[in-house]
Parts: C-alpha cells; structure tokens; sequence
C-alpha cells in the first residue's frame, strides 16, 4: 500500500521563453593587425571605450611619427613604405597583442 501525503519536497523550476531579447554584451569585439599585409595579432576590444584607433596611439607612444592606418571591417591595416620600420611596427604590435 502506497501513502501519498500530497508534499513531495521537491521544487520544480520552470523557465518558459517569451522572446525577450537581452542587449548585454556576451563577447568582446577582436580585430586582426596586419602591417603591410603581414598578419601580426588579434586586438581584442575589453570595453565600450577601446576603439580600433588605439592601435595607432600605441604605435605614436613608441615613437612612430606618421602612422597611415585603415581599418577593414574587423582587421586593422598599418601601411608603411619603409621594410625596416614595418620590421619595427611588427614588433611592437606582437608585444602590444600579448600584453593586453
């Protein structure tokens, strides 16, 4: 014989899904840093705040003084003629994809 008191103790949890859409942000934004087309790290984007352009300051605060850079949907485009400063800018901005 079976006795059901009516309580069985466990809580049961449902969520039911009625379309709300959340606008928080799930991932960071990430560019790709070429330098003269070659392929030299990821520029990952942590807040709103950071911008593409922060590739350019960085290579200003290293002593770069004219820096032509273009962005291209999600990679980031430094042009120079110069093969030895495009060496340079290289090595920068491996350092500058690592440390972030």
């Amino acid at each position: 014989m079976i006795y059901n008191t009516g309580n069985s103790g466990l809580p049961l949890y449902f969520r039911v899904f009625e379309g709300e859409q959340y606008d928080g942000k799930l991932t960071e934004d990430r560019y790709e840093m070429y330098v003269n087309n070659h392929y030299v790290g990821d520029h990952t984007l942590y807040t709103e705040k950071e911008h593409a352009s922060s590739v350019k300051d960085f290579l200003h605060q290293q002593g770069f003084r004219h820096v032509n850079m273009e962005v291209n949907g999600d990679h980031v485009v430094v042009i120079t003629p110069s093969h030895e400063e495009a060496e340079r800018m290289e090595n920068c901005l491996r350092i500058f994809a690592q440390n972030r």
